[in-house]
């Protein structure tokens, strides 16, 4: 009743992962990196647009390095759009980064997404 077992030596085992990507990919996995950078846009756009203007706007997002902004109404849209861009834009990139913002969009906020 003697029965011969192989034993397979192939078998791979993984190897050891720097604990550094392990956390930075359950860092990813779970979306916390996400909120701190929109925390860290919000207050660049706050510090960029002043009290005032900031207090009127939302910031939506960024896609693409273009950050998006909802502005309450339209006559604060078309000032924005026509007078503050460039040196919204300017102030926005010396503190977010110049190399993760290339643009700003002003869009008009719906009144039903309160």
């Amino acid at each position: 009743m003697s029965q011969k077992y192989e034993f397979k030596t192939s078998r791979a085992i993984p190897s050891a992962v720097p604990i550094s990507q392990a956390l930075s990919e359950l860092i990813a996995l779970k979306g916390l990196g996400r909120v701190q950078g929109d925390r860290r846009l919000l207050d660049a756009w706050k510090q960029a647009a002043g009290e005032k203007i900031a207090g009127q706007t939302t910031v939506q997002g960024i896609k693409n390095r273009i950050v998006q902004i909802g502005v309450e109404n339209s006559a604060l849209l078309n000032e924005l759009n026509s007078f503050h861009k460039g040196s919204l834009l300017q102030k926005l990139q010396k503190e977010y980064g110049k190399q993760d913002v290339r643009d700003i969009r002003f869009r008009l906020k719906s009144k039903t997404k309160k």
